[in-house]
C-alpha cells in the first residue's frame, strides 16, 4: 500500500497542549496513508512494523528532536541499514532543531499539507541526504557531554520548557560566565579525558565541553556545526575548554555559524572519535539527556533521506546532498 505513514508522539510538547492535533494530521492525510498515535517504544515499533509490512512511501514523524531520535533508532533497527524509506519530520516539539537546520520552519499541519500536496500529485519531493551519528549503541543528530546536558538538566527542572525558557535561562548563565560566578564554573566544569580523532594518535584533553552533530542548528538557532552536512560520513566536532568567558565571547560567532577560529574552541571534522573520561558523565543526545558514562565511540551511522518540501538551494548550502524522491506511479481516479 503506497502513502505517508505518520508516528505521532501524544507526550511531545504540542501535541500535549493540542490533543487535537493529531487527528488534522489524520484527515488531512485521509484514505492515502496511516497515522499511528503512539506513547511508548511499544506502540512506535509496533506502528513501524506495519508501516514496513505494506511498504509505505514515506514515514512522517510529528514530535520533537527526541521523538525523531527515537523513532530513528527503530527505523534502523526495523528496516536495516540498506532500505530506510524517506523521513519527513513534523516539527510539534520545544525546540525542534533537526528541522530547523533543513530548513523546515513552519508548523507540523504545514508542511504535511505541503509535501501531501506534491506527493498525491505525483510530483517528486526533494530529499536532504545526511547522516545519522552513531554513539556507542545510540543513533542521533546530535551528541554533547560537559555544558549540554548540565545546561538541559537546569532547563527541564524549571517549569518554563519553552524557546523563551531556554533563552532567558542561557541569558542568566552568560552573565554569569562574565562575573564568574559559582553556578557558570559548575556549568563549565572541565572533562579530564584521552581522546582519538580517526586513525590519530591518543591524546590527552581537558575540555570542559565536547558536541558532534550532522546537523548545523541547536537551540535558539545557534549553528555551531555549519560544515556538519558538507561530506558524506563527515560530522563536525566542537571541543570548548578555557575559561567561561571566552564560551560567551563567542556566542555571537556560535549564531551566526561562522566558519572562523574560535578563542577557547577547537573545530574538527571528522569521521570518528574515542573519548575515554576519567569520571563518568551524563550526556545528550538531540535533547534527551542519558546516564552517566565514562566512554564513547561516535562513528557516522547510516545516510539517510529527510523530505523538505518547498526546498530550495541558498548560497550557503550549496554543498548540502540532495537529491529527489519519486513519482510513485499512483493510479487516479477523475
Amino acid at each position: 500500500m503506497p502513502g505517508v505513514g505518520i508516528i505521532s508522539n501524544r507526550n511531545a510538547r504540542l501535541n500535549k497542549l493540542y490533543p487535537q492535533l493529531k487527528d488534522r494530521l489524520a484527515f488531512i492525510v485521509g484514505r492515502g496513508g496511516e497515522l499511528a498515535s503512539t506513547g511508548s517504544l511499544d506502540d512506535a515499533r509496533t506502528a513501524i512494523e506495519e508501516f514496513r509490512r505494506v511498504a509505505i512511501d514515506i514515514i512522517a514523524i510529528s514530535g520533537g528532536d527526541g521523538t525523531a531520535h527515537r523513532t530513528i533508532e527503530l527505523l534502523i533497527d526495523i528496516y536495516g541499514t540498506d532500505q530506510l524509506p524517506p523521513v519527513l519530520l513534523l516539527p510539534t516539539g520545544t525546540q525542534n532543531m533537526v528541522p530547523g537546520s533543513f530548513g523546515i520552519r513552519s508548523s507540523g499541519v504545514t508542511t504535511l499539507l505541503l509535501a501531501l500536496a506534491r506527493y498525491r500529485h505525483n510530483v517528486p519531493l526533494r530529499c536532504i541526504r545526511r547522516n545519522v551519528l552513531k554513539v556507542n549503541d545510540h543513533y542521533s543528530f546530535m551528541f554533547g557531554v560537559g555544558i549540554a546536558p548540565r545546561f538541559l538538566e537546569l532547563y527541564y527542572g524549571r517549569d518554563a520548557t519553552t524557546p523563551m525558557g531556554a533563552a532567558k535561562l542561557l541569558g542568566e548563565n552568560a552573565i554569569g560566565a562574565i562575573k564568574g560566578t559559582e553556578g557558570a564554573r559548575r556549568l563549565t566544569a572541565p572533562l579530564p579525558m584521552e581522546y582519538r580523532i580517526d586513525d590519530g594518535p591518543v591524546q590527552h584533553g581537558n575540555p570542559h565541553s565536547v558536541f558532534a552533530s550532522f546537523v548545523e542548528e541547536v537551540s535558539l538557532r545557534f549553528r555551531l556545526f555549519p560544515r556538519a552536512g558538507w561530506d558524506p560520513g563527515v560530522f563536525e566536532v566542537l571541543m570548548a575548554k578555557d575559561s567561561p568567558f571566552l564560551v560567551a565571547k563567542a556566542l555571537p560567532f556560535l549564531w551566526m555559524g561562522s566558519l572562523r577560529e574560535l578563542e577557547g574552541f577547537d573545530r574538527h571534522v571528522m569521521r570518528s572519535l574515542e573519548m575515554v573520561l576519567e569520571n563518568d558523565e551524563p550526556y545528550t543526545l538531540d535533547g534527551e539527556v542519558y546516564e552517566p558514562v565514562n566512554r564513547f565511540r561516535i562513528t557516522a551511522g547510516p545516510e539517510m533521506r529527510f523530505v523538505v518540501p518547498g526546498f530550495h538551494i541558498r548560497p550557503r548550502d550549496s554543498r548540502l546532498r540532495t537529491e529527489k524522491v519519486g513519482p510513485w506511479d499512483m493510479q487516479f481516479i477523475v
